[in-house]
């Protein structure tokens, strides 16, 4: 992230904090928590940054830098999973166990470092629902969720439950559509919620799903 600023000094400290912000955001992906001293000075370099900066600016900046590359280490870890488990991988059980983390620790950390860039929490925008959609772009939908899904409803005989914490996965990502229902992305995913979900009102079809 490049800060045009006129004076030298505060251009090389402004790129200086967000570096640190990007690092230790990326890292509370990857170890699901950050300490509390580490909190404090992500804030210290966040107001600093706001002094300099519009809130717009940074809000594209989480979006693209820190949210694309925080997903990009969940997937990592999702895939390295896969690979260390071989045939035993269960996607649907390691997605569940990955999103309760998500929803437990990442976002409410999340939602305390940037509660006052302004920008990520208005006009029907917030932290949560940014990054959940980032989550469902770049991690859910990268993964063979559709096709998993799709093979367990082929077969009414199987005796493999889909964990609760998927479930409430797509239902909490299916309630993005409201307003959404122009993503592609959106679709696959209440369309996933009309197979697990039984009635359920897809947004993007007009009937109701009752079987």
């Amino acid at each position: 992230m490049s800060f045009y600023i006129s004076n030298h000094d505060s251009l090389y400290k402004c790129d200086s904090n967000w570096s640190f912000i990007t690092q230790k955001v990326h890292q509370l992906f990857k170890d699901k928590k950050l300490k509390e001293l580490q909190l404090s000075k992500i804030s210290k370099c966040l107001m600093e940054l706001v002094g300099h900066e519009n809130d717009i600016t940074l809000s594209l900046e989480y979006k693209n830098t820190l949210m694309k590359g925080g997903m990009k280490c969940l997937l990592e870890n999702l895939n390295e999973e896969k690979k260390r488990m071989g045939e035993n991988f269960d996607l649907l059980y390691n997605l569940g166990e990955l999103w309760s983390e998500f929803m437990r620790e990442i976002i409410p950390t999340l939602q305390l470092i940037f509660a006052n860039i302004k920008h990520l929490n208005a006009k029907g925008d917030s932290v949560e629902r940014i990054t959940l959609e980032q989550f469902r772009d770049d991690v859910v939908l990268c993964t063979d969720i559709e096709t998993v899904i799709q093979n367990i409803v082929k077969q009414p005989d199987s005796v493999y439950e889909i964990p609760r914490s998927v479930v409430q996965m797509l239902l909490v990502l299916g309630n993005l559509a409201n307003s959404d229902k122009t993503s592609d992305n959106q679709r696959r995913i209440c369309n996933l919620c009309s197979l697990v979900v039984k009635p359920y009102i897809n947004p993007f079809d007009t009937k109701i799903q009752q079987y």
